[in-house]
């Protein structure tokens, strides 16, 4: 009987979700406000050419070039007196190896200008812009079109760390693991903080970061010292001290807005990690001004 080996394969790039697509004409001059947010974002010069901002450095973007914005750079667009057709698509992804591309232009060549246009195609059947500018599934979408979207971005981005690899000059793509898990780890804190009038479970988390539990608190545990649960509450009781110094709101209602049912559980965890109870918090806050 022959024998088959298992091979385990490696994601050199692993795109979590899509958080939104634009796919401005930019007519004359042009030029959109500064701002930066938590994902990736790739931009797509399919018709003339844009300038790209990032505080520190200026990108002129021709036809069919293409500009990878790391997460958390500030950022805007401004054209001049020409007619220009830009494909900008944001995703979240914490694969190290695209720190190597981040703030960077490419060239495409047939290749990948192919798979831009197969992208922007599968797009335009796939999704919709409301009017306020959210990503919408369309009531009858392509068949498999989300994920196809996925592969299709993920391998753009492996073509363009193949171009980047063979120049003499490139930077160091793969980044140790460390790097990786310190990133996971602090977007998941960040998360906890846009969360914490609301409950979240194991489940929640791994749904949302769509990896396993085992390889999330594991992960977490190890950069954080905490577990993920212990985390989320440390920050709700930060929040509940906060708002016992500086607003009127009882504990049971500061409890209740953070997202804890049972008051007595909220008390006892408020208690273990401060010292005192809420009342005695907001009483010894009092007397000393505020200062705790």
């Amino acid at each position: 009987m022959r024998n088959y080996i298992r091979h385990r394969i490696f994601n050199v790039i692993d795109i979590k979700e899509l958080i939104a697509l634009e796919y401005p004409d930019f007519d004359g001059k042009y030029k959109n406000y500064e701002e930066s947010h938590d994902f990736w974002e790739l931009c797509y010069v399919q018709k003339g050419s844009i300038t790209l901002e990032t505080g520190d450095n200026s990108l002129r973007l021709c036809e069919n070039e293409i500009a990878l914005i790391s997460p958390n750079k500030k950022h805007s667009y401004h054209s001049e007196n020409n007619k220009n057709t830009v494909f900008v698509i944001c995703f979240q992804s914490f694969s190290q190896s695209l720190k190597a591309m981040g703030d960077m232009k490419f060239d495409s060549d047939a290749t990948i200008t192919g798979i831009m246009t197969s992208i922007i195609d599968e797009c335009s059947k796939t999704f919709r812009i409301d009017e306020n500018e959210h990503l919408k599934a369309l009531a009858t979408p392509s068949f498999g079109g989300q994920q196809a979207i996925i592969i299709l971005l993920e391998y753009l981005l492996i073509c363009l760390l193949r171009k980047l690899s063979v120049d003499k000059d490139s930077r160091v793509i793969f980044l140790p693991d460390e790097d990786f898990d310190a990133v996971l780890a602090q977007t998941v804190i960040n998360y906890f903080k846009e969360n914490l009038c609301n409950k979240l479970s194991l489940n929640d988390l791994c749904a949302r970061f769509n990896y396993s539990r085992s390889f999330l608190c594991r992960t977490f545990k190890n950069q954080t010292g905490e577990t993920l649960i212990s985390c989320f509450n440390r920050l709700k009781i930060e929040e509940a001290q906060r708002l016992l110094r500086e607003t009127g709101h009882t504990a049971t209602g500061i409890s209740r807005h953070l997202g804890f049912q049972d008051v007595k559980y909220f008390n006892s965890l408020f208690k273990k990690q401060t010292g005192c109870t809420p009342i005695e918090y907001r009483k010894n806050s009092d007397e000393r001004g505020g200062l705790m």
